[in-house]
């Protein structure tokens, strides 16, 4: 199958968008968490409210949206580095399965192939 079908017209414009986009509101949020952080601690040392303890919040969602998008973003480079990786171990495991598992085999084929027979020779005893 071409990879090209599974692809919509805008798939570079949003691949872009993800890629550029997610860092910057990442690191945007990181910047809001760390505004409230340091409100919220140094409103220690006074007696009055943290003054951009709000900021922590919506930094927390800014940096979960920004790392979700990168996510996506880069979603079919991890998973083809990750074939990449897995595929020879795979190939193995399955060579290895097919030649260990022979005797196996032709044990539970003997053993079906000799009751096939036996009831063939009781049916033809039979009549």
């Amino acid at each position: 199958m071409d990879e090209n079908q599974l692809r919509s017209p805008q798939h570079e414009t949003i691949r872009t968008l993800l890629r550029v986009g997610g860092p910057l509101m990442a690191a945007t949020g990181l910047l809001f968490l760390l505004v409230g952080m340091v409100s919220f601690f140094s409103a220690f040392g006074s007696f009055g409210p943290p003054r951009f303890f709000w900021c922590g919040f919506v930094g927390i969602a800014l940096l979960a949206v920004g790392v979700w998008m990168c996510q996506f973003g880069y979603m079919g480079d991890v998973v083809r580095y990750i074939a990449a990786e897995t595929a020879p171990a795979a190939k193995d495991v399955v060579n290895y399965m097919g030649e260990e598992t022979q005797p196996g085999v032709k044990s539970v084929a003997k053993a079906i192939t000799e009751g096939v027979l036996e009831a063939q020779r009781s049916d033809h005893a039979d009549s």
